[in-house]
């Protein structure tokens, strides 16, 4: 099992713990695998459209008990960012759990209002360690770095399910997606739009010049890039001497990559 990292007080390290919670939220952990400390799975859950609730599993595969506590945000984004609030719409039960060495623990995502129809309404679930009363006592003098994992979890309303999700060609119920490259505060950013009712997973993102397919100088993510939620607008930083091509590229909800549309002007 992964050893807590430990910093002496003061408020250079209270200053970094903030900024390290900070940057979990913004590039949560999706895997299901964590060596030595935690397995989840699934690591995409979703509530359908015909049911009420939805399981989680937490596995300790390490020689220690582990205690973990379980949150559900309302997942938004605005201004080109995400944004996460308290929420009472999907309750995680039991909140706080104690999982044995070896073993594992059911949670039970359920919603307890209805999704509207033909709606997509996205959360995040956070699952924090939390340090046992021997480490908090060895650790006493000093901040604990604990380990963190956020997931995503979607919930249909009547009409719409993840079968949607997954395929983009259908024409009613799909992400549509639309980017351009904007400049600001000396940098470049990439800015997708999705005028779709659903969401868009984005892996395998690269530039390409047209007709020609994308460089190792044009490649973004050759993994998870990110999300963009219906109506909403996200924005990427470039990283320097990317070559920006005349087209972008990527696979959205797992099917095959396929070019996007560029926005106008």
């Amino acid at each position: 099992m992964k050893q807590a990292k430990t910093t002496k007080q003061g408020p250079l390290s209270l200053l970094l713990l903030l900024i390290a919670i900070a940057l979990l939220f913004a590039s949560p952990r999706p895997a299901a695998a964590q060596a030595g400390s935690l397995l989840i799975w699934p690591v995409d859950p979703v509530i359908e459209s015909g049911a009420r609730a939805t399981a989680l599993w937490l596995e300790n595969p390490g020689k220690a008990p582990i205690t973990l506590q379980v949150r559900i945000y309302a997942w938004a984004q605005d201004g080109g960012k995400n944004a996460y609030a308290p929420q009472e719409t999907i309750l995680g039960t039991p909140p706080t759990v104690t999982v044995a060495p070896g073993a594992k623990q059911l949670i039970r995502l359920t919603r307890t209002t209805p999704t509207p129809t033909k709606a997509e309404q996205a959360f995040r679930v956070v699952v924090d360690e939390i340090p046992t009363p021997s480490r908090v006592a060895a650790s006493s003098a000093a901040v604990s770095f604990r380990m963190r994992y956020s997931l995503p979890l979607f919930a249909y309303g009547d009409g719409l399910s993840r079968k949607g999700a997954a395929e983009p060609r259908t024409v009613t119920h799909a992400p549509r997606l639309a980017w351009r490259v904007i400049s600001g505060a000396g940098e470049r950013y990439l800015e997708i739009r999705n005028m779709g009712n659903l969401h868009a997973r984005l892996t395998d993102v690269a530039f390409a010049q047209e007709a020609a397919p994308a460089n190792d100088n044009g490649a973004l993510a050759k993994g998870l890039f990110g999300y963009v939620l219906p109506g909403a607008t996200m924005r990427w930083p470039l990283p320097a001497g990317t070559t920006v091509g005349a087209e972008l590229v990527a696979a959205v909800n797992g099917a095959v990559r396929a070019r996007l549309e560029r926005m106008p002007g």
